[in-house]
């Protein structure tokens, strides 16, 4: 539906204040976001990657028990994304966060 009214907005050269996350701008430039990007979005999600970035430990694995997947709710479907290839096998630790 954004993209309907985005393009009928343009097509009838009308002005729509639309305020879109800067990392939607971004990735139209083939600009990588970045963590701040994600704060933006989603501010508990990036919170939570920060303190993970900087926990002083060296018990990383053992403290948050993460893997490099992310579980998603989709139509009350809950679907785990792998974030890389075999992600549900690597798990998160100090060298690789």
């Amino acid at each position: 539906m954004i993209g309907i009214t985005c393009g009928l907005a343009i097509y009838n050269s009308t002005v729509v204040d639309l305020h879109f996350p800067l990392a939607l701008y971004k990735k139209l430039l083939n600009v990588k976001p970045g963590l701040e990007d994600l704060k933006e979005l989603s501010p508990t999600e990036g919170r939570s990657l920060q303190e993970l970035l900087d926990y002083p430990g060296e018990d990383v694995e053992e403290t948050f028990c993460l893997n490099f997947t992310i579980c998603r709710e989709s139509y009350g479907v809950i679907e785990q994304k792998k974030l890389i290839p075999g992600g549900d096998k690597v798990t998160v630790c100090k060298d690789n966060r």
